[in-house]
């Protein structure tokens, strides 16, 4: 793989003004036609030089990062319902799962275009998440539960059920924690242990009238954003278990979540045809991405500055097959 340094490096950046300044320089979009109907879901793996995406069709894709560019490199076609989520290893870059209403959930090597093992489950799979040992991943089903597959033997090994009505949930990265969006304004805080979960705590990230949509933690642990259907994302530091502040800034429900690859750019994608970028700092927005349809999913590349998104278009139906990439520079 090519990859220029400019868009390779991570730059740091001290102030706000810094971030508005560098994309400023830095806010060319690109589209990728991933060859499938609507993406749904979209995931670098761990090296960065892969992106996958899950498609309403049924269907998976997978594209080449090159230089900073999508490559387009094959679709699989295993499932018989849309992928509702893509999920990568955290430390096998060939390995990513699929989650599909199905009622199945696929694992995959990139470097072929079908599965290498399939679970099958009792009803439909919406989220999913890959432990940071890299030995587990877990996913979230119809029935609100969670469930955890040994990647070892490929076996579900565990199923806690969550007790209130439950949406995205993911990983610290670096302990043995699960933090799950939930209804009634809530994320809850899950110990992770040999397969096992159980709870510790949970926090009211928004209002009791409010659906807790999306989160992300940033790569250092220290941070937790949280998208809520109030148009609203909330900022937690983690070593506190306080809320920093909130974001405001969209006009309908927070539908994606993603922390930068330095944990200092907040990505928030709503239904409000938006994406906001946020400087996590003080929550000042150092750019805005406009497009005609809804935002599905955001993905920051895991060591450069470089955001994916996929959307709906609703000018023209065939871009919903297309991720698009920003950051890339104008000059």
């Amino acid at each position: 793989m090519t990859v220029s340094s400019r868009e390779r490096r991570c730059a740091r950046l001290l102030t706000a003004a810094d971030a508005s300044t560098y994309f400023e320089k830095y806010k060319r979009i690109r589209s990728t036609d991933m060859k499938v109907q609507q993406c749904q879901s979209i995931a670098f793996n761990c090296d960065g030089t892969k992106l996958v995406c899950g498609a309403f069709d049924k269907k998976v894709s997978v594209a080449n990062v090159d230089g900073g560019r999508l490559r387009f490199s094959w679709v699989g076609s295993s499932h018989s319902s849309s992928v509702e989520q893509v999920a990568c290893s955290e430390k096998q870059p060939n390995l990513f799962a699929s989650a599909s209403a199905d009622r199945n959930i696929c694992v995959w090597d990139i470097r072929q275009s079908k599965p290498t093992h399939r679970i099958s489950n009792r009803v439909g799979n919406f989220f999913i998440s890959w432990s940071p040992c890299d030995e587990y991943f877990i996913f979230l089903d119809k029935d609100n539960r969670i469930n955890t597959v040994d990647i070892r033997n490929y076996q579900v090994v565990n199923s806690y059920e969550m007790k209130t009505f439950s949406h995205e949930l993911t990983f610290h990265p670096l302990s043995n924690h699960v933090f799950v969006a939930e209804s009634g304004g809530k994320v809850e805080i899950l110990k992770f242990a040999g397969g096992a979960l159980e709870p510790v705590t949970s926090i009211q990230a928004h209002s009791h009238q409010v659906e807790c949509l999306a989160v992300s933690i940033s790569k250092d642990g220290r941070k937790l954003a949280v998208g809520a259907s109030d148009a609203s994302c909330s900022l937690w530091d983690l070593e506190e278990l306080i809320c920093e502040r909130v974001i405001p800034r969209h006009d309908y429900g927070i539908r994606a979540v993603s922390f930068s690859c330095n944990g200092q750019l907040l990505a928030s994608g709503s239904e409000d045809h938006s994406i906001d970028i946020a400087y996590v700092p003080d929550g000042s927005r150092c750019h805005e991405i406009k497009h005609t349809g809804e935002t599905y999913s955001v993905a920051w590349h895991p060591n450069s500055l470089l955001l994916a998104y996929t959307a709906s278009d609703s000018m023209d139906n065939r871009e919903a097959a297309h991720v698009k990439t920003f950051g890339h520079s104008t000059v």
